[in-house]
């Protein structure tokens, strides 16, 4: 399996800091623009993760959804989240994990999906509609094409589910800091932390926060809580959006923002 992902989180643990995850959606707002920014974001990030746009992003909240639908409506689809992301190998080494909704899955065929994830450069697929119990055949097909299954638990999973989660998952485990969607928040609540060291008392795989992540504060806070990664997304998307006439401009003020949240 893929050890991509170890050996980056180490190397951040190397450097006294989590790892830095940002997260943007694939084509968003189109293919050539979407490029551009993951090339602006790529020296920041010690992995990448990278949203496969969905009509119906249940676990997404409005600036991810929002994504989606710029990305849907430029004509993306899951063969062209493919080529983007093998273009992105061209100029990007660090471990990518792709966030994916479970009938995109589907449709493309649950072995083809992994084969092909496998044959571009992903390393990890995270899954959010698919629960532990009926995940089965996508970690069969994950494992078979060496491409670690990644899973999310929740302030609400417990001790026996997080026990029969970590059978199974690989690269690292996904943290969701809050109850609810994502979306960029001003504060991380005292429960957030002391979930994360909860978790890290009883579990080995690295652990990656993500929803809500949007300060230099939060990534601070939950470092000192044993957090080994942060994934920032709809902090990023929003920056994005606010620019979408220039995406020039949109990529140095992402850059400006990745700079002071990572300093």
């Amino acid at each position: 399996m893929s050890n991509a992902f170890d050996i980056a989180f180490k190397k951040a643990k190397s450097k006294g800091k989590p790892a830095f995850m940002p997260f943007l959606v694939a084509g968003d707002p189109d293919y050539k623009t979407s490029l551009v920014l993951f090339r602006a974001i790529a020296p920041y990030a010690d992995m990448l993760e990278i949203g496969f746009p969905y009509s119906d992003p249940l676990a997404d909240g409005p600036t991810i959804q929002a994504a989606d639908e710029r990305a849907l409506h430029s004509g993306i689809d899951t063969d062209k989240v493919f080529s983007l992301i093998n273009e992105i190998r061209s100029f990007y080494k660090g471990p990518i994990s792709v966030l994916v909704y479970v009938n995109l899955v589907y449709q493309y065929g649950i072995d083809n999906f992994y084969k092909q994830a496998a044959t571009v450069g992903i390393d990890g697929v995270l899954i959010p509609d698919v629960p532990y119990e009926e995940s089965e055949p996508f970690v069969v097909a994950a494992k078979k094409h060496k491409v670690s299954p990644v899973f999310m638990v929740t302030q609400t999973t417990t001790p026996e589910r997080l026990k029969k989660i970590v059978k199974h998952a690989e690269g690292y485990l996904y943290l969701v800091s809050v109850l609810g969607v994502t979306g960029s928040r001003n504060s991380l609540g005292k429960t957030t932390f002391d979930f994360i060291r909860k978790i890290k008392k009883n579990i080995k795989l690295p652990l990656a926060l993500g929803f809500g992540i949007s300060t230099k504060e939060h990534i601070s806070n939950a470092a000192k809580a044993g957090i080994d990664g942060v994934i920032v997304g709809s902090a990023i998307i929003k920056i994005l959006e606010a620019n979408l006439a220039n995406p020039k401009q949109a990529a140095k003020k992402i850059d400006d923002f990745i700079k002071g949240i990572t300093a």
